[in-house]
């Protein structure tokens, strides 16, 4: 996301004051104060800050950061490292005086535990615009639901701290690419539905160059070809992507692909209209009418 639309969001913005921070978690980690980026100290302080700002509120004992961190390898010294870095990191975030609490890093009998306070986490931000897409998706209420889906898609400017290492920020990076990929395919969805082929068709092209064995997003890529007056090339798309699959995997595109294939051979009317997206996906795939369980603010992983 632009850095411009982000100051008008107010994730980069000075409204709140130049004492409350400012977290990015999304790409590379980094904290401002104010306009000030601040130095997060060595790539291990910088991994046990992204660890804490993952479960926010909850306590965080020193063999389950050990175990986030390093994994079953960890060093005799680990103990100690994590001591000097949350001193570290209390130095860099805690409150400037007594009107700010700002970030608060204490012990509390079995761990560590973080609050953010009123700093802005875009990753929060990220979880709650989503979920409330997905829920107004739920409710019929499609044009909000695309709307807070594109906002969060802006949101994701990278993998979730990119470059740190560590067990548990590798499986949350997995986690959290495989979350924004679904509310993505929801996305497009949504656009299908509203009879936006044309609009999805770049966004969808970008998805299956970038995510080429994500079989959704070239299912819909290849319908909203079909519906923007385009069929010959839904069937090349399929034909090349096949092509690869093959090649690469030695299998066949899935049903759901093969499925719509055959319909577009077919010229199939039914393709056309708007319900055939749910009818044609299978249940499995269809996140709209399917009830799945998100919550109101997915903070956690469900590797913590």
């Amino acid at each position: 996301m632009s850095g411009v639309l982000l100051r008008e969001r107010g994730f980069y913005g000075n409204d709140r004051g130049t004492s409350h921070l400012r977290f990015r978690l999304l790409g590379p980690l980094q904290v401002n104060r104010g306009e000030k980026t601040l130095e997060l100290g060595p790539p291990k302080q910088r991994a046990l800050l992204a660890v804490l700002l993952l479960r926010p509120g909850l306590e965080t004992g020193v063999d389950q950061l050990i175990e986030s961190l390093w994994g079953e390898d960890s060093p005799a010294y680990a103990k100690n490292l994590i001591q000097k870095s949350v001193s570290g990191l209390r130095g860099l975030l805690t409150g400037l005086d007594g009107d700010d609490p700002g970030v608060t890093l204490e012990w509390s009998g079995g761990g560590y535990r973080m609050d953010v306070g009123a700093s802005e986490v875009d990753l929060y931000t990220y979880e709650q615009l989503a979920a409330a897409g997905i829920a107004a998706a739920r409710k019929g209420e499609i044009m909000q639901a695309v709307k807070l889906l594109e906002e969060a898609r802006t949101m994701s400017t990278g993998p979730l701290v990119e470059g740190l290492e560590g067990p548990m920020l590798d499986r949350e990076r997995l986690y959290r690419q495989e979350r924004f990929l679904a509310d993505m395919e929801v996305r497009a969805e949504l656009e299908l539905e509203l009879g936006r082929h044309r609009n999805a068709v770049p966004y969808l092209h970008y998805a299956v160059h970038k995510y080429p064995l994500r079989e959704r997003f070239l299912w819909l890529l290849m319908l909203a070809l079909y519906r923007s007056d385009r069929g010959n090339e839904a069937l090349t798309t399929y034909a090349v992507q096949r092509a690869r699959v093959v090649e690469e995997l030695g299998v066949e595109p899935g049903p759901a692909l093969r499925a719509l294939h055959a319909r577009l051979l077919l010229q199939d009317p039914q393709l056309m209209v708007m319900s055939a997206l749910r009818q044609d996906s299978g249940a499995a795939q269809d996140e709209i009418a399917t009830p799945i369980t998100i919550p109101p603010l997915a903070r956690r992983g469900p590797f913590d």
